[in-house]
């Protein structure tokens, strides 16, 4: 079946930021060890779960809790990807789909995961909804997504312009994120993560001094409005 025009625009606009990040050799793995501390902290996942990545990239994670023994399924709109990630890691499940339409029965993960996805999805309700379908009762989301007010300043002085807004279509607030999951049947937390690690550190380093002060705020002590990352669990009520 043929793709959304719209998604198809997403893939070909995501698979050339991926070609030209991978053949700068820059692998994008993100926040990996913040998320993977995350998933631990949560202590959620049990052994046997069925679980989804959505947006994996090159299947970082993945290949992480796979080592781990759990069963996992990757899935990313991006071709270059996919395909970066299965020659990289070998016999893992990763597969080419939009967040937006996934190709998977009614209930059938314990647990979907998404970590720098959810602010890059323009129909997110219709992401949120496929994610409610695909996860079993009582299952579990468990995603990070930045926190629309207290990170834009470091994104905007970080880059110097406003252009990274163009990849972040839906950004929220903890308020509101809370509410658009509520209203697609989700008991919803959230945890707060230490926000300086090996993905942050460098764009702290481009902000001079500035960045060196922010690097030593105890980001786990501030409230929740003003963490730069926001940790969700959000759990399918029935």
């Amino acid at each position: 079946m043929a793709m959304d025009p719209q998604l198809k625009e997403q893939q070909d606009l995501y698979d050339r930021g991926w070609r030209g990040g991978l053949e700068g050799g820059k692998e994008q793995r993100g926040n990996l060890q913040t998320n993977l501390d995350f998933l631990a902290r949560t202590n959620l996942l049990r052994p046997g779960d069925r679980i989804l990545e959505i947006g994996c990239g090159i299947g970082a994670v993945v290949s992480e809790l796979t080592r781990r023994d759990y069963h996992v399924t990757g899935t990313d709109i991006s071709r270059v990807a996919i395909e970066y990630g299965l020659a990289k890691y070998g016999d893992l499940d990763l597969q080419v789909q939009p967040a937006e339409e996934l190709a998977f029965a009614d209930g059938q993960f314990d647990a979907v995961l998404s970590f720098d996805l959810f602010e890059h999805i323009a129909r997110i309700d219709r992401h949120v909804s496929e994610v409610r379908r695909v996860l079993k009762p009582k299952g579990y989301y468990l995603f990070q997504t930045p926190n629309k007010y207290s990170n834009a300043p470091f994104e905007t002085l970080a880059h110097r312009s406003l252009k990274w807004r163009r990849y972040h279509p839906s950004l929220h607030t903890p308020r509101q994120l809370r509410r658009r999951l509520v209203e697609h049947g989700f008991d919803v937390q959230f945890a707060k993560m230490n926000a300086i690690n090996e993905f942050t550190r460098p764009k702290l380093q481009k902000l001079g001094p500035l960045g060196s002060l922010v690097a030593r705020v105890n980001f786990e002590k501030l409230p929740l409005v003003l963490q730069t990352n926001l940790y969700v669990v959000a759990q399918r009520k029935d």
